[in-house]
């Protein structure tokens, strides 16, 4: 399966970690994001926020699971959000989790395309990834 990981930046050590155990066991990650550094201030770095943009957009519309990992704040994973709940509506070649005690604090968070989820033991669970021996990353 093809996964995406949106958070915010200050989860990146975390979801590199789940990417690197992911694709050990067969998995893809669409996006290396958390492996990038910072492109603030974004006004400064226009052409390759542009290119990068792009080419988000282009791994979420690849992308067979998509994972937000809920915060009380952020601006771009919630736009990668609607990405992908715009492709749920039009092909349903996607599972949408949110994951997290923040996840139902907007009214595009409880579309019916979205599965809420306490942690990421419970997503790993519900896609029947083994993941014995891993120590999952807590976001709470």
């Amino acid at each position: 399966m093809k996964w995406y990981f949106a958070s915010r930046m200050r989860h990146k050590a975390n979801i590199a970690a789940i990417s690197e155990f992911l694709k050990k066991n067969g998995q893809t990650v669409t996006s290396e994001w958390a492996h990038n550094g910072s492109l603030k201030p974004y006004e400064q770095n226009i052409p390759d926020c542009q290119l990068l943009s792009k080419e988000i957009v282009r791994s979420l519309l690849d992308t067979d699971i998509f994972v937000l990992i809920s915060d009380p704040e952020g601006t771009d994973m919630f736009i990668e959000l609607g990405v992908c709940l715009a492709k749920s509506t039009l092909s349903q070649n996607i599972t949408i989790y949110i994951v997290g005690k923040h996840a139902k604090r907007s009214l595009m968070h409880l579309h019916p395309s979205i599965v809420h989820a306490v942690d990421m033991q419970e997503v790993f669970e519900r896609e029947k990834i083994a993941y014995q021996g891993f120590d999952i990353p807590d976001f709470n």
